[in-house]
């Protein structure tokens, strides 16, 4: 069974290696604010129009922030979010919606525990992708697996996520209205 990392070392190195393949496909940079609940960041979004995915980030103490959204940001203008993969610095979050895990070959896995506005049930009642359990702290869960860190195709399996959670939200509008 795959378990979470939670050594700030190992962390700190997932993140890193996270942040370069994405950063690698998503080549364009563009100035702009990125729309977030504390008002906005204003920060440079990497984006691929072959994958017509942008991405930002910065880390906030014991928090790692990774915003995505779909289409290409207006330079200087605010990008709405889609979606958020946020991890840990240091230890176990369950607050935080993404989890770095080892599996049995050594790969670096990316999770998400389901947390978006609406509640984890929600999450994996719309959910179509790929779920697996891992070691949580001793505690097995369910996380939706986004891919692999040697995946040569992880920033399309990220978009991917992306749609998804949009495709998430608007199934659980649609039923709730």
């Amino acid at each position: 069974m795959p378990a979470i990392l939670t050594d700030p070392a190992q962390l700190a190195t997932a993140h890193a290696r996270f942040t370069q393949a994405l950063q690698a496909a998503l080549s364009q940079k563009i100035p702009c604010t990125i729309a977030a609940v504390n008002g906005g960041l204003d920060t440079e979004a990497a984006y691929s129009p072959e994958l017509d995915l942008w991405y930002a980030q910065t880390q906030d103490g014991k928090k790692c922030w990774n915003g995505f959204g779909i289409g290409a940001p207006a330079a200087g203008k605010k990008a709405a979010l889609a979606a958020e993969i946020n991890f840990p610095a240091e230890g176990v979050n369950r607050a935080l919606s993404g989890a770095f895990a080892q599996d049995e070959n050594g790969e670096i896995l990316v999770l998400h525990r389901g947390k978006i506005r609406g509640g984890k049930a929600l999450f994996f009642q719309y959910y179509q992708g790929e779920t697996l359990t891992a070691d949580d702290g001793g505690e097995p869960d369910t996380f939706a697996l986004i891919g692999s860190l040697n995946d040569a195709d992880f920033p399309t399996k990220l978009a991917a996520f992306v749609r998804q959670i949009l495709d998430i939200k608007a199934a659980a509008k649609r039923d709730a209205g």
